[in-house]
């Protein structure tokens, strides 16, 4: 049987990671196994690191309010109240906001709020701004980039 024009693509029956998919590396960090990880106080300095920075990196007008509901985050933390999962995915949200990775920050956060909205409603929402000030970011830096590939 030739395929046609509008037939799908062969489903590979091969369990084989592919290999060279930009997004599969992209992700690989959200997949890597909970051995990878560094000890739970390591974990606990980079996200607070993480997101004290993207606090200041919001309006002024908000910070406040943001650094009060963060503060929670670090209670449960330190209080060990929260799922080793959900720490997990706290500590790769904050490995990607470190990396500039809105793309994979969004996904981090959507598997958060999903999975345990019932552990993280006051304090989730605003791990959602530090993706949208860094979403601002990268576009303005792709806008300054794309000018001086493409001079006028």
């Amino acid at each position: 049987h030739d395929p046609g024009w509008n037939d799908p693509p062969p489903i590979s029956t091969s369990l084989k990671p592919r290999t060279g998919i930009k997004t599969e590396q992209k992700n690989e960090n959200i997949d890597a196994p909970s051995g990878s990880l560094p000890d739970r106080e390591e974990m606990f300095l980079q996200l607070r690191t993480a997101f004290d920075e993207y606090v200041q990196r919001l309006e002024e007008s908000r910070r406040e309010n943001v650094q009060k509901r963060i503060n929670l985050l670090y209670d449960q933390w330190t209080n060990r109240t929260l799922p080793e999962e959900l720490e997990t995915l706290i500590f790769r949200l904050s490995t990607a906001l470190l990396d500039e990775d809105d793309v994979r920050a969004n996904v981090l956060h959507r598997t958060i709020v999903c999975d345990h909205g019932n552990k993280c409603s006051q304090w989730a929402p605003v791990l959602r701004q530090f993706i949208f000030v860094l979403q601002l970011r990268n576009e303005e830096t792709k806008s300054v980039a794309d000018q001086i590939v493409q001079p006028l």
